[in-house]
């Protein structure tokens, strides 16, 4: 361990559960183990180490029996749509979440007959559960990387009990003086010297001041120092000590000698008593020299201003105590955007960098600007990034125009013009030009901290806690490995320190370095919240858990992969189960234990295939076997394909000098025409250079919003595409009564072949009657949605099944009307696949459904709700309904598509489905850019860009361009050698 004190060594890691209660964690909850009674009677000969699961129907499982070993890292493949997440989840889980229920109160077990228990025969010897899902649920934008994680629960703590408070204005150390302490500071001069101590007393109203000089006459004070001289009470006119507001009295008069501390201390405290805490020690031989001042309250001893005592509360932004009184501890107000002010900070004030100044309008203001900076020598022909911080700020927030910033006139600065606009909002045009430049700008007061200027004072080492929050999680861990401490402060905060490490090596370790503590939650990815829970849980030292998790390596490079699958085996080796519905397959070679669900999706899906250890299952020949087996040999040939068929192609789109975030000055060229896969580690700036400087450069040049573009110089080529189209990862709609269905577009004709019936036109229905959305036809207790919502108002609010719909959505008479033999709820409940074949006859249905199952999703139920979607599903269904739109058609100009990770949630066989509909778009003349980590994937495109070398400020850099093999050869790229490893493997 790094931290440790100075000349010691480091002592070993303790591992203690963190006393504060945890942040809530969104899509986590935990059940204690309570075998029901049902567990009791079944008959089994399998030992107690494992999870028994008999007769398993959830879904579309098919009655399946399977077992799972406690204290092992168990994975749960198959294809899209196998089931898999029917029985981790939806089994498993579902039936530890239905059995905490049956621990909990009176009132909280009256709900419990409208809790659906899973269909199984039976459920043995399950541990309790925690579920990790990919979702991410988080939309409070208090939620951090840092709360999630506590790792700010700890930092508090840590400054609580070792930060020191610095005036900001004395520079000086603010604490509370003790009789003791003081009595040691005058111990420690010189013997023989001579001092006065002295204590302010309160004088009050005027006309109880000769009363209180009376006073301190009686109690023995007789003298008091005015001006440096001793003035005795009794011998001086006392009128004229009347105006004082306050009395210095002399408490005593001391000679600093040895064996004299009773003395001092009595003198202290009776100075302490006198002077409300306040105390004075003169110099009795240098009477000009300051006096030393001591105070029992918790202010500046140099200026006297009052600050708040470090504890707990006041370094958390969720405090009133700690929270910025200006922003509220969001770190950020309403006011102006300045990166919509400066858009390209490479211009120069001249050349026009200040953007709302360049308007006919705003001339005198942008002259006024000029002869500002020549009065303070600023350059005009620089560019603005070239100045240096004074000279920028100057521009920005304005200041006193001679050299040296101190005296002339005082120049308002682009933040007072705006201020200044304000005050003539009556005018049209003034609001128009005020609301184009709005937006959320850093907190003027706390500088995006959050915390207010008492929290903001305490430091640790030099460093306020904002500084630690606004670093990289591997910043921070490089800062406390190297962090120091004096003993006395180690020994009070050692075990926090550890926890503190703890975390932070963990999140490193599972690719998450790049992300800064104070990242907002709400800003994460499923995959990245899912590892950060993950981390959490670890920092909880839980054992003895069942713990189920949901594609953990979605948005994870390959090289992260090892680290992912140590921290699993550290939970594992906590004595916990692990249960990992994956698809990578580093993960599935690396498990202990494997189960398969197949053989295909939906209906056709089901089944156990393999259930037993990892050994048996590379010898066993079954769907998800033979396809790691076969990986490579796909790999090549893909490559192969690829560099036999290079050619140069037409044209580029070319991204010059993109430095958003950390895009270190970069220009790279996209051919049009093909598949490109964009690699690099996460945090390298992929979505950076793909999202916001490509697409949103691209909206901004069009004239459709583009507001927050990353910063570059130009965009070239896309004048060839019709459009450009963002399909990513963002969910298509979170509403419960979304489903493919409506989305594509095909309900309507659905609706219209029910309708046209002539059940429905017996009974006067008509189309509108077979909407879950409106009244009429659907289920008055649910409205249509199938499920009631019940508040537990002490847990998570719990979804159950209407009963009087039993979740069809519908009344009896809409269900009474069928088609072909099936009513509208039965359409629901097909899969895309079965409604393709279902509806063969009905071409406009076809051409909404088919595209699903070109795209890998015919596995949906085709009344699943778009929430539920993976990021993944959701751009795959985006796709899907594109192509139904007929935008694909080639009498069009070619589009530009993007992707972000489109095989998150798909199997080794579903990425060539895949990638065969994506292939399909380049043979069309269109142009896809995907932003990837799967090396499968990735090995099968026509070009590649990877960025890095590393990730957040170590990446942003072309490390490698070409083919699958010409970036293989690349010695430099991390991405590179994953595929040499696919690309080259026997």
């Amino acid at each position: 361990m790094a931290v440790s004190r100075r000349g010691d060594p480091a002592p070993s890691k303790s591992f203690v559960m963190p006393r504060t209660m945890p942040e809530t964690m969104p899509n986590t909850e935990v059940t204690p183990a309570v075998d029901s009674a049902e567990s009791e009677a079944i008959e089994s000969d399998l030992p107690q180490q494992y999870v028994t699961l008999r007769g398993v129907r959830t879904h579309n499982l098919k009655g399946i029996d399977c077992k799972i070993p406690h204290g092992k890292l168990t994975v749960i493949s198959g294809v899209s749509g196998s089931g898999k997440s029917s029985l981790a989840f939806d089994t498993l889980y579902a039936e530890g979440q239905r059995r905490y229920t049956e621990s909990l109160s009176t009132y909280a077990r009256q709900f419990l007959q409208r809790m659906e228990r899973p269909p199984v025969e039976a459920v043995k010897n399950i541990q309790p559960a925690l579920a990790l899902r990919q979702k991410n649920d988080v939309s409070n934008a208090r939620s951090t990387v840092g709360t999630i994680t506590e790792v700010d629960d700890h930092l508090q703590l840590v400054y609580t009990h070792i930060g020191e408070t610095i005036c900001p204005t004395c520079e000086t150390l603010v604490g509370r003086d003790t009789v003791p302490g003081v009595v040691t500071a005058i111990e420690g001069m010189d013997d023989g010297t001579r001092l006065i101590l002295v204590a302010q007393a309160d004088g009050g109203e005027n006309k109880h001041r000769h009363a209180v000089l009376k006073h301190l006459v009686q109690e023995g004070y007789r003298r008091l120092l005015i001006d440096g001289e001793m003035v005795d009470i009794t011998e001086s006119d006392i009128e004229s000590l009347l105006d004082r507001e306050a009395f210095p009295v002399i408490i005593d008069r001391i000679v600093v000698r040895k064996d004299e501390e009773m003395r001092f201390a009595e003198a202290v405290e009776a100075a302490f008593a006198l002077g409300n805490g306040r105390l004075e020690v003169h110099f009795y031989d240098d009477m000009e020299r300051a006096p030393l001042i001591f105070d029992r309250a918790f202010r500046c001893n140099g200026c006297g201003t009052d600050f708040i005592e470090p504890q707990p509360a006041l370094f958390s932004f969720n405090s009133s105590l700690g929270a910025c009184d200006t922003c509220s501890g969001f770190g950020k107000v309403m006011g102006v955007d300045f990166k919509k002010v400066i858009p390209n900070t490479r211009l120069t004030l001249k050349e026009g960098v200040i953007a709302c100044l360049e308007t006919p309008a705003y001339r005198k203001d942008r002259s006024e600007l000029f002869d500002a900076c020549r009065d303070r020598e600023i350059p005009l022909d620089v560019p603005f990034e070239k100045l240096d911080a004074a000279a920028q700020d100057f521009i920005i927030e304005g200041g006193k125009r001679s050299k040296n910033g101190k005296t002339g006139k005082k120049y308002k600065g682009v933040r007072g013009f705006f201020e200044a606009l304000k005050k003539k909002q009556y005018k049209t045009h003034v609001r128009i030009m005020l609301a184009r430049y709005r937006g959320y700008d850093r907190c003027p007061d706390c500088k995006g901290a959050r915390l207010n200027a008492s929290a903001r004072n305490v430091r640790v080492a030099g460093k306020a806690i904002g500084d630690l929050w606004q670093m990289r999680l591997s910043e921070a861990k490089t800062y406390f490995d190297e962090l120091e401490l004096p003993d006395d402060q180690f020994a009070r905060v050692e075990t926090l320190l550890d926890e503190i490490e703890h975390r932070l090596a963990y999140l490193n370790e599972i690719g998450c370095g790049y992300l800064r503590l104070d990242r907002q939650s709400r800003t994460l990815s499923g995959g990245e919240m899912q590892r950060i829970h993950l981390t959490a849980s670890l920092g909880r030292a839980l054992t003895d858990t069942l713990y189920v998790l949901d594609e953990p390596t979605a948005g994870m490079h390959a090289s992260d992969t090892d680290k992912l699958m140590q921290v699993l085996y550290d939970l594992r080796d906590l004595d916990n189960t692990v249960v990992v519905v994956e698809h990578d397959p580093e993960v599935i070679e690396g498990a202990d234990y494997i189960i398969e669900i197949g053989p295909g999706g939906g209906e056709q899906g089901g089944e156990l295939l393999f259930s037993g250890p990892i050994k048996e299952f590379r010898e066993r020949e079954t769907i998800t076997s033979e396809a790691l087996l076969e990986r490579q040999a796909l790999a090549r040939a893909a490559a192969a394909t690829a560099l036999g068929r290079k050619k140069q192609p037409k044209d580029y789109v070319r991204i010059v000098g993109a430095r958003e975030h950390n895009l270190a000055d970069l220009t790279v060229e996209i051919p049009c025409g093909q598949l490109t896969a964009v690699t690099g580690l996460s945090g390298s700036g992929k979505s950076t250079l793909c999202e916001r400087v490509l697409y949103q450069g691209w909206k901004a040049m069009k004239g459709q919003g583009g507001t927050d573009a990353g910063a570059h110089d130009a965009l070239e080529g896309l004048e060839r595409f019709d459009d450009v189209v963002l399909m990513d990862q963002a969910a298509v709609g979170r509403s419960s009564r979304s489903n493919s269905l409506s989305y594509t577009g095909a309900f309507d004709a659905v609706r219209k072949l029910f309708a046209a019936t002539r059940a429905a036109k017996q009974i006067g229905l008509t189309v509108g009657d077979f909407s879950f959305n409106t009244a009429g036809g659907r289920c008055e207790t649910c409205n249509g949605a199938g499920t009631i919502t019940v508040e537990m108002h002490f847990m998570a609010d719990i979804e159950v099944t209407c009963e009087d719909c039993q979740g069809k959505r519908y009344g009896r008479r809409v269900l009474d009307v069928e088609y072909r033999g099936k009513n509208i709820a039965d359409i629901f409940d097909m899969t895309v696949a079965e409604g393709v074949e279902f509806f063969r006859e009905t071409r406009s249905l076809l051409r909404k459904l088919e595209p699903l199952v070109d795209v890998g999703l015919g596995y949906l139920r085709m009344g699943q709700t778009t929430a539920t979607l993976s990021g993944g599903e959701a751009q795959r269904l985006k796709l899907a309904t594109y192509i139904a739109d007929g935008r694909k058609r080639g009498d069009t100009k070619p589009v530009l598509f993007i992707f972000d990770e489109p095989t998150v949630g798909l199997h080794m066989l579903d990425i060539s489905t895949l990638l065969s509909s994506l292939k399909k778009l380049v043979d069309l003349g269109h142009t896809v850019i995907v932003i990837e980590h799967n090396i499968d994937f990735i090995a099968q495109c026509d070009h590649i860009i990877d960025l890095g070398p590393g990730a957040g400020p170590a990446g942003g850099q072309l490390v490698a361009t070409g083919t699958p093999r010409e970036v293989a050869n690349t010695k430099e790229s991390v991405t590179g050698r994953y595929l040499a490893e696919l690309l080259d493997a026997n």
